[in-house]
């Protein structure tokens, strides 16, 4: 569980700076923005691909078909809109910051930091950027400078619930979980549906030993949240193979991977939790998973292949 890009109001809707371009809105270029903005996506994407057949070369065109592409959820093709937006209009902030949260999500810290600081030189007062840049510095173990970041972002937005959950994060890398647990105490209070918040307090239950707390916490949230969420199933298991629950343990693992099968902490949860009950063959399966899972921890999948090694190693006897 890492840092994460802002989600507080969303990943695509970073403004644009007014002076950012001389590409007047009028025409479909306004019709377009304006039903984003309204919504209609489809009719965005209508009058959006009319005014680039007109103009080629319109960066906010491209920038906004990128915002409508996250909107329904293409982000291999909201990526390439707005590499190209940014290619030709270097000063659109907006698709810098949106870059640098795809790369995050893609696992790609270099790209997404370099991107990220592109975008806080063009907008520095943008608490969105700053929330996103401070993700990146974590991500990248440079912690001291993701603090400064994240302490500008918390005076120029107090309450904002992405925020406070990196900025908890941040001091968990430090062993402050009671730091940490006022901070998200604080994310749970502007967004008491925050999953990833209360996860990460499930985490720093766990990891003060409080366990009988940490399961009932972890049950109460999956209870009221409201949807379906990975992280707490997969932080639930964990406490309860503390605890000593490993059939409640791996069904709570199992569900996480119902939820996102793609899910890198689940696979890895799961391999270690077969491997330690001797069930070797569905543990090189997991295991097997999680090394090829882009989003795999470098440290982690060290040692994991080490471990894979001798458990086929193993078999082949």
């Amino acid at each position: 569980m890492g840092a994460r890009p802002d989600r507080d109001r969303g990943l695509g809707d970073a403004p644009l700076r007014a002076d950012a371009d001389a590409e007047p809105l009028r025409g479909d270029l306004a019709a377009g923005v304006r039903s984003l903005r309204d919504g209609e996506v489809d009719a965005a994407i209508a009058s959006l691909r009319r005014h680039l057949q007109a103009h080629p070369k319109s960066a906010l065109a491209l920038y906004h078909l990128g915002l409508c592409a996250l909107q329904q959820d293409r982000r291999d093709e909201a990526r390439k809109l707005f590499e190209a937006a940014l290619a030709l209009q270097p000063q659109l902030h907006g698709a810098a910051s949106n870059l640098g949260a795809l790369y995050l999500e893609a696992g790609e810290d270099i790209a997404a930091l370099q991107s990220l600081q592109q975008a806080q030189q063009l907008a520095p007062q943008d608490p969105r950027v700053l929330v996103n840049l401070a993700a990146a510095l974590l991500r990248r173990g440079l912690w001291s400078e993701a603090i400064e970041v994240l302490q500008e972002a918390r005076e120029l937005a107090p309450g904002h619930g992405t925020l406070l959950y990196n900025f908890a994060l941040a001091w968990m890398e430090r062993y402050e979980y009671t730091k940490a647990m006022e901070l998200l105490d604080e994310a749970l209070v502007y967004r008491p549906r925050f999953a990833l918040a209360r996860a990460l307090r499930v985490v720093c239950l766990h990891e003060q030993g409080r366990l009988a707390e940490a399961t009932e916490y972890a049950k109460l949230s999956l209870q009221e949240v409201g949807e379906p969420s990975a992280d707490l199933h997969i932080v639930l298991g964990r406490t309860l193979v503390a605890s000593g629950k490993v059939k409640e343990a791996r069904a709570a693992l199992e569900q996480a991977t119902v939820i996102d099968k793609g899910s890198a902490p689940a696979q890895l949860a799961l391999g270690e939790l077969l491997d330690a009950a001797g069930a070797r063959a569905q543990a090189t399966h997991w295991y097997s998973l999680y090394l090829k899972n882009p989003l795999r921890s470098p440290d982690d999948a060290k040692r994991i292949r080490q471990r894979l090694k001798q458990l086929q190693a193993a078999q082949g006897s």
